[in-house]
């Protein structure tokens, strides 16, 4: 154990701080003055895991995906100015996204030359760019710290904030001074590196959930959407124990698909404009909605459609750790403060033997709404796959419980609406910011976070190109994983989007199983569904990253499968028609 004296740096200090979070993980590169914390961190490896990336962009998408998946903070650490220049993707996902992150950065500012304009100077003023502002503008919070003691305490603090309320990315920016300088005799009895720094959880009164229970009691037709707020593997137990108990159907958002199994009984599937019909049917039709970690926002209920959800004609009961969340984007009439494990179970007790009926109500949409119907089979003479027989194809080979990562595009959108989520899978998307290059560095997360469930990525031939350095990352740390590529040669949303005007969206043919095999996976090129099934069966044989490229078609797009209710696209060309 490192011990912390007057001879040790802000550095050393901000090791020992890292070492004490829980199940500590590090994504990064050493740079800058941070080269002086992973030093630090070489005293740690027994209880600090670290992971060496090829770019900033892979570390951050790998913290927001660990952070969702296990609701720890995994901590990037690099030099500054590149975590902003190229990490931003993934640290916008988890501010937009709630997911818990804490950034480790530093100016570089040029000490006491920061005023003379030395190179890569980011602490702001004449001749510098500003990274304390930059990072304020894209986390959730932003610290600076000046001096050792200040390194250590705003490190402990990051981990706090990154987890209080709704979780979202931290940042510790730190002056050279904070991590070279040692500490004084008067500064260390400042420092706990034991100690809790956590807050208790808000949890609502006992009165409030007897009120909300008895406006479901009251209720004809109840449902509940579940949100991104219910993933974990304990909220999601207590929502399917909830559903189960009194038979009440259970939608999703886009951010909250997996958080309950698909093929259930009870499942209506995704809301929204690319969701299911049979989802916004039921929303549509109850007079009760049980929010479930979700905010209830303007993308998943389809620009605020009161077909969907409305607060004049349905009762709202809003679930949510983030007292700021509930009542957000609508007037509720209970809203409930707390953890999603702390309030279904209680609000479960409170309506006793209540039956909802909901099995059959789904049973009956079902029948008129073609809920995961059966899909064409692709055309051999093309020899490509359709996507959304690709999805559906990846739902029924994979283990029910992989994790299957998406990329921005329409890659997302088939996954979203043909992939059937089972018991114990999970499915990430960016639903937050959306950006590409998503898919690869957040399945390559997933096999740290849940090494015993297959990581799987999804993505286009665009995003693809964007995370190559994640496929090295994965061969270098020889980490199991599938890569699936729908390669159209296209950027595949805006193409249709333009309609008959398509411009700046088709790409070169490239051999893209053969970049894969120079980086070292295994690859695979799969023009039929057959060829496909092969694939997806000997990747899960296969002991490292293995990359299966699927020639895919034009013809199903994000057109084609909006759902009834759907609204406009802002990736849609207005006709040139006079």
């Amino acid at each position: 154990m490192t011990l912390i004296t007057t001879s040790s740096t802000g550095a050393q200090g901000v090791g020992k701080a890292v070492a004490a979070f829980d199940r500590p993980i590090v994504f990064g590169m050493p740079g800058g003055h941070t080269i002086q914390i992973f030093d630090a961190l070489y005293d740690h490896q027994d209880s600090v895991e670290c992971v060496l990336v090829r770019e900033e962009s892979i570390a951050t998408v790998m913290a927001e995906s660990y952070g969702r998946l296990t609701g720890r903070t995994a901590v990037v650490m690099a030099q500054g100015a590149w975590v902003l220049g190229a990490g931003g993707r993934g640290i916008m996902e988890a501010h937009l996204g709630a997911s818990p992150m804490v950034i480790l950065i530093d100016a570089t500012e040029g000490g006491t030359y920061s005023h003379h304009g030395p190179y890569q100077s980011g602490f702001g003023g004449y001749g510098a760019y500003d990274l304390p502002a930059a990072m304020s503008a894209i986390t959730k919070r932003t610290f600076v710290a000046t001096d050792p003691v200040q390194a250590v305490q705003m490190t402990q603090l990051a981990a706090k904030h990154a987890l209080e309320g709704e979780p979202g990315p931290v940042a510790v920016i730190f002056h050279s001074r904070a991590l070279l300088n040692k500490f004084s005799a008067e500064d260390l009895p400042r420092l706990f590196f034991d100690g809790d720094y956590s807050s208790p959880i808000a949890t609502t009164p006992e009165s409030a959930i007897s009120a909300a229970a008895a406006a479901i009691r009251d209720s004809e037709r109840p449902i509940i959407i579940a949100g991104n707020g219910a993933r974990g593997a304990a909220s999601k137990s207590a929502l399917l124990t909830f559903a189960e108990a009194h038979d009440i159907p259970v939608a999703t958002t886009q951010g909250g698909k997996s958080t309950f199994p698909e093929d259930h009984p009870l499942a209506a599937g995704v809301i929204g404009s690319y969701g299911h019909n049979t989802a916004n049917t039921l929303v549509g039709e109850s007079d009760l909605i049980i929010a479930v970690g979700t905010k209830l926002g303007s993308t998943d209920t389809i620009d605020e459609n009161p077909s969907l959800v409305s607060a004049a004609r349905q009762t709202i009961v809003q679930i949510d750790v983030e007292a700021l969340n509930i009542g957000w984007t609508r007037p509720v009439a209970h809203g409930l403060l707390g953890l999603v494990t702390d309030v279904l179970p209680r609000l479960d007790s409170a309506l006793a033997d209540l039956s909802a009926a909901g099995r059959s109500r789904v049973a009956t949409v079902r029948e008129t709404t073609d809920y995961f119907p059966e899909l064409n089979d692709s055309i051999p003479e093309d020899w490509t796959v359709n996507p959304r027989r690709l999805s559906r194809i990846l739902s029924e080979q994979l283990p029910a419980n992989a994790i299957v990562t998406c990329d921005a595009g329409e890659n997302r959108i088939f996954i979203l609406h043909d992939f059937q989520t089972r018991d114990g899978g999970i499915m990430l998307q960016p639903n937050g910011g959306g950006g590409m290059g998503y898919a690869v560095p957040a399945a390559l997360a997933a096999t740290y976070s849940n090494p015993k469930q297959l990581a799987v990525a999804v993505t286009g031939d665009g995003g693809y190109a964007m995370s190559l350095h994640g496929l090295m990352t994965a061969v270098e740390n020889k980490r199991k994983m599938l890569v699936v590529v729908m390669d159209n040669q296209s950027l595949g949303w805006i193409k249709h989007g333009q309609g008959a005007r398509p411009f700046l969206v088709d790409f070169a043919p490239f051999d893209l199983g053969g970049i894969a095999a120079a980086i070292g996976c295994t690859a695979i090129t799969a023009t039929s569904e057959q060829e496909l099934i092969a694939g997806i069966a000997k990747a899960r044989e296969m002991t490292g990253t293995t990359v299966l490229i699927v020639k895919t078609g034009l013809s199903e797009s994000f057109l084609t499968i909006k759902t009834d209710m759907a609204a406009g696209s802002h990736e849609e060309v207005a006709s040139h028609d006079s």
